[in-house]
């Protein structure tokens, strides 16, 4: 399945307006929430006619700079709803919280949107924690016979996204905040109980 591409719509807003205007229909399904995350939109519609509400998720594309050199400026869309158990899992709780649908696929998909979120705030935690030093846990590749995960020392932070890390041989090199293995946290164990 392949993208449409709107006549009308030259940038990535026009297609956002675009999206808005033409999938809301009142009488049949109705738009409540939206949320635009980079070059992914997503919408909260209610079913008036069954009585349900569901996330929408429009993937958006705009022009490469070849085709852009060539005259090309159309932005475009490819939908697809949450039962369909979209790879994209940046969705705000607050449309998560909106959707009633329970096919197994779209409550997996919630849950793994919340999953990532926590996995995101944990890694913008260990970030500010992190000092000169620490030893941090990398997942460098996946392969048949499994995940290669690496230790690598701590050096600074670059950016949101990377760090400066030196590797077993000493080197330095730029790592991505999102490789760092977060453990989920361990659940606590009552001493006391009977």
């Amino acid at each position: 399945m392949g993208y449409t591409f709107p006549f009308e719509t030259e940038t990535r807003d026009e297609l956002i307006d675009w999206l808005l205007e033409h999938q809301h229909e009142p009488s049949r399904c109705e738009i409540l929430d939206h949320s635009q995350r980079g070059n992914v939109l997503y919408v909260v519609f209610h079913n008036r006619v069954d009585d349900y509400r569901f996330i929408a998720v429009f993937l958006l594309q705009g022009p490469t700079p070849a085709s852009g050199c060539s005259g090309d400026r159309a932005w475009g869309y490819k939908d697809m709803d949450e039962s369909m158990g979209p790879y994209v899992k940046d969705c705000p709780e607050r449309l998560l919280k909106q959707s009633d649908v329970q096919c197994p696929e779209a409550v997996a998909w919630r849950e793994a949107c919340r999953t990532v979120r926590k996995a995101k705030a944990r890694r913008r935690r260990l970030a500010s924690q992190s000092r000169s030093g620490d030893r941090l846990r990398y997942h460098l590749e996946s392969s048949r016979e499994g995940d290669v995960v690496i230790t690598i020392d701590f050096v600074r932070a670059h950016t949101s996204t990377f760090f400066i890390g030196r590797d077993a041989s000493g080197r330095m090199w730029r790592y991505r905040w999102d490789r760092v293995v977060i453990e989920p946290p361990q659940a606590s164990h009552d001493c006391n109980a009977a």
